[in-house]
């Protein structure tokens, strides 16, 4: 029988604190957050700096930085926070407006099958496609080694994770618009 590791991953979760559970000595045991998209029940890991428990009332802005943990076997996903930051009104909005500076990246295979096979004319026509769009400030073109697909070159790999082989130079103008929005 084969026992099924849990996947752990970090999180970092910026909402509002709906509620809070405090422990006898007061100490932090549990936040309830909520944001746009979901709402999270987070544990929060023993601390000795954990005392932020006087300055927390429901409808703060929380940071909240930790640990994610899927559970397969339950088929449900546990939180542990290791740090917990209490944000003003500002703060937020300008973590919000630099989440959103990151740029998109488009990765195109450069290796020597890819090159050959016409990895460096499709980089050229997503570069004039960008532009074209308007695309240029928030995609980002990053040419990478070999991707280990040199039989299906050449290959590149959209925003969404989304790994396309055997790229024609005219799919790219297809595949831009699905995968990018259009600028503003």
């Amino acid at each position: 029988m084969v026992a099924l590791q849990p996947l752990v991953s970090e999180f970092t979760i910026v909402g509002r604190l709906t509620d809070f559970v405090i422990s006898s000595k007061g100490r932090i045991k549990y936040l309830s957050l909520s944001t746009p998209e979901a709402d999270y029940l987070i544990a929060v890991a023993k601390s000795p700096k954990n005392h932020l428990g006087e300055h927390l009332q429901p409808g703060c802005l929380l940071k909240v930085t930790g640990m994610r943990k899927y559970k397969l076997h339950q088929e449900q996903v546990e939180y542990k926070a290791y740090r917990v930051e209490l944000l003003s009104e500002q703060s937020s909005n300008q973590t919000a407006i630099a989440a959103n500076r990151s740029k998109t990246k488009i990765l195109v295979c450069q290796g020597s099958s890819c090159g050959k096979k016409g990895g460096q004319a499709i980089c050229k026509i997503l570069q004039t496609e960008l532009k074209t769009k308007g695309l240029t400030q928030q995609v980002e073109i990053k040419t990478t080694g070999c991707m280990k697909q040199c039989k299906q070159a050449p290959c590149l790999i959209m925003p969404v994770r989304n790994s396309y082989t055997r790229v024609q130079p005219q799919q790219v103008s297809q595949l831009v618009s699905k995968y990018l929005p259009k600028s503003d």
